[in-house]
C-alpha cells in the first residue's frame, strides 16, 4: 500500500516534468499561387495542435529549414506548389526514416513538378472536378482513427491523384469517374480520401478533404472571383479527424 501510495505523487510530477518540455510542431502552410485560404488553415490547425495540449507549434512558409524539419517532434502540413529543394526533401525523407511523423493535409501532394516527394507522400494530385457534394465511405473500420465513424457526406474538392508507390494503406474513399480541370478524364474507380504509409521506423497519415477559399483565393489573379467555400471544416466527423491526426502525428495514437 505504502509503494503505491508513493507512486501518486511520482506519476504526477513525471506528468509535470512531461508538460514543462513541450512536444514541437512544424507547422507548415502556404503556396506561393494564395490558390485556397491558408489564413484559415493555419487559424485552425494551430488551434488543433494547441487544444491537444502539450504542443507548441513553430509555422513556417515552406519546407526549407532542413533544421526545423530534423528537429521538430511532428510534421503538420498543408501546402500547395511550393518548390521544395533538394536538401529540403531529402531532410523531411531523414525524418521521417528516423521514427518522424508526417500529418499531410489536402493539396500538400500538388508538389509543382518535384519528383522527389511523391515518392515519399505516395501520391501525386492530378486534378479534381468543381467543388461538390460527394459521398466518403470508410475504408477499414477497424483502424483505431475511425473508430465510431461512420460513412458520411461532404462539400470539398474531390481529390483525384496518382497513387505512385504501392504500399499505401487507404481508411477512407469515394467511388467516382468523370471531367476534371486541365481537360483531364477519369474513369470511375475508388479513390482515396484518407490512407497511412509507413516510411522507415516514421510515416505519413495524408487527408485529401479540406477545401477552403475565401472568393479572392484563386489559382490566377485575372480569373473572376468565386463563391466562399469552407469545405467539411465544420462538420464535426472532420473536426474529429483533424483531432485524431493530431493525436497520431504527436505519437498518441498506434501507427
Amino acid at each position: 500500500m505504502a509503494a503505491a501510495l508513493g507512486a501518486a505523487p511520482a506519476l504526477a510530477q513525471s506528468k509535470a516534468l512531461a508538460m514543462s518540455t513541450p512536444q514541437i510542431a512544424a507547422l507548415i502552410t502556404g503556396s506561393p499561387n494564395r490558390n485556397h485560404d491558408y489564413d484559415f488553415f493555419r487559424i485552425r490547425l494551430n488551434q488543433a495542435l494547441y487544444d491537444a495540449y502539450g504542443i507548441k507549434a513553430d509555422c513556417y512558409n515552406d519546407y526549407e529549414d532542413a533544421a526545423a524539419i530534423l528537429g521538430c517532434d511532428m510534421l503538420v502540413t498543408y501546402t500547395s506548389q511550393v518548390v521544395v529543394s533538394e536538401t529540403a526533401s531529402s531532410a523531411l525523407r531523414h525524418y521521417l526514416e528516423q521514427g518522424g511523423r508526417w500529418f499531410a493535409l489536402h493539396s500538400t501532394n500538388s508538389v509543382a513538378g518535384n519528383q522527389v516527394l511523391p515518392q515519399i507522400l505516395g501520391t501525386r494530385f492530378l486534378s479534381h472536378p468543381p467543388y461538390q457534394r460527394f459521398p466518403v465511405k470508410v475504408t477499414k473500420p477497424s483502424d483505431p482513427l475511425l473508430e465510431g465513424i461512420a460513412d458520411f457526406e461532404v462539400e470539398d474538392e474531390l481529390y483525384c491523384m496518382e497513387t505512385v508507390t504501392s504500399d499505401i494503406e487507404v481508411l477512407l474513399h469515394t467511388r467516382w469517374g468523370g471531367e476534371g480541370f486541365g481537360n483531364m478524364h477519369f474513369d470511375i474507380a475508388d479513390r482515396p480520401l484518407m490512407y497511412k504509409r509507413k516510411v522507415g521506423d516514421g510515416g505519413i497519415l495524408y487527408l485529401a478533404l479540406g477545401h477552403a477559399n475565401r472568393p479572392y483565393d484563386k489559382p490566377r489573379p485575372e480569373y473572376p472571383d468565386q463563391p466562399d467555400h469552407r469545405g467539411p471544416w465544420e462538420l464535426p466527423v472532420y473536426k474529429m479527424l483533424i483531432q485524431r491526426g493530431i493525436e497520431w502525428v504527436a505519437k498518441r495514437r498506434p501507427f
